[in-house]
């Protein structure tokens, strides 16, 4: 059987869905739990929802092939609102997330933070694993002893407090020491 040749569209394609899978990869289970939502009234995989927005948004094509723009990926989507007057600041073993607190939105007081310290080049990310709440007007990431001099794109989720609902993700930019 003669082997298939590819066209170089083709060939661009496979590529730009090797680098948005590589991509994701480490970050599955949070993106499964941020897209649950829609996949569920899409009828559809989280997985595949969040594959699909990157390729069609988040892939820039360089001369080394497609690159992945962290800045354009979103690890979520829902209603949830999301948060405002966020200051980040790093400290040597840990990423501290502070906001400002509104005191006329009690219905949402106790939606969760979930603050996502991401290496792309190193493939891992952190999330908290303490439960931080809206109310509460901080969230705090420590980072293990080996990765403190890494360089690590941040991303923001909320969701309610069963975890069913999720806000849209929000990236909040590269943090280095």
């Amino acid at each position: 059987m003669a082997k298939k040749i590819i066209s170089p569209g083709q060939q661009r394609v496979r590529d730009a869905f090797k680098a948005g899978v590589a991509f994701l990869a480490p970050l599955n289970g949070l993106v499964k739990r941020g897209y649950a939502e829609m996949a569920k009234r899409k009828n559809s995989l989280a997985a595949g929802l969040a594959l699909g927005y990157l390729l069609k948004v988040a892939i820039r094509q360089e001369e080394n092939g497609p690159v992945v723009d962290p800045a354009l990926v979103r690890l979520s989507e829902g209603s949830l609102p999301g948060l405002y007057g966020i200051n980040i600041i790093r400290y040597a073993d840990s990423i501290q997330l502070t906001h400002e607190v509104p005191h006329s939105r009690l219905l949402d007081a106790d939606d969760q933070l979930i603050l996502c310290a991401y290496q792309v080049e190193k493939g891992y990310a952190y999330v908290n694993e303490q439960v931080w709440q809206r109310q509460q007007g901080r969230v705090n990431v420590p980072i293990p002893e080996g990765f403190r001099e890494d360089g690590f794109h941040l991303y923001l989720l909320l969701s309610d407090r069963k975890g069913n609902k999720y806000s849209r993700s929000k990236y909040l930019g590269y943090s280095t020491i």
